[in-house]
């Protein structure tokens, strides 16, 4: 203690140096350590939880992003199903079109024929009675000057017959 002393250090006012210390130890502890240590600790756990809520955000946005994937490749599904459905019905419509024109086209084609086949024989008969009148005069010609009346008549009958035969 003389130790102390000798070194002009005086005990009374130490131990109120001391006293001090503590006080403004335990004041600046109380009212400003625990407030930031308070303070860091919120901060921590505001930071912890919006990461957390970072990581579910993001964990939500990979699940959308696979739904979103998963929905649109189903949606090419059914565009490509609706594709090929499109395709058939078109080409069904195109060979009904097709049918349907070679259908008419032989329609006509046989009306062409019938018209055609008509018109010769129509043209056919006029010609074949043309040609009979003609020959009934030429033959009532020379008949009347070299044939009598019954041989006249039944020359007529055989080429009436036969005229129209060998013609077609």
């Amino acid at each position: 203690m003389e130790l102390l002393t000798k070194l002009g250090i005086q005990w009374g006012l130490l131990i109120a140096q001391i006293v001090n210390f503590l006080i403004v130890a335990g004041v600046l502890g109380f009212f400003i350590y625990k407030p930031i240590l308070k303070l860091l600790d919120d901060r921590t756990e505001r930071i912890r939880a919006a990461a957390e809520k970072a990581k579910k955000l993001e964990e939500q946005a990979k699940e959308m992003e696979a739904i979103r994937i998963e929905k649109l490749k189903k949606i090419d599904a059914e565009c490509g199903k609706l594709l090929e459905t499109a395709k058939k019905q078109a080409e069904q419509v195109q060979t009904d079109i097709l049918e349907r024109a070679s259908k008419e086209a032989a329609l006509l084609m046989e009306r062409g024929k019938q018209s055609v086949a008509e018109e010769r024989d129509r043209a056919l008969s006029e010609l074949q009675g043309r040609i009979a009148g003609v020959i009934v005069g030429l033959s009532e010609k020379i008949l009347v000057r070299e044939f009598s009346s019954a041989d006249q008549t039944r020359i007529l009958e055989s080429l009436k017959k036969d005229i129209p035969a060998l013609l077609k």
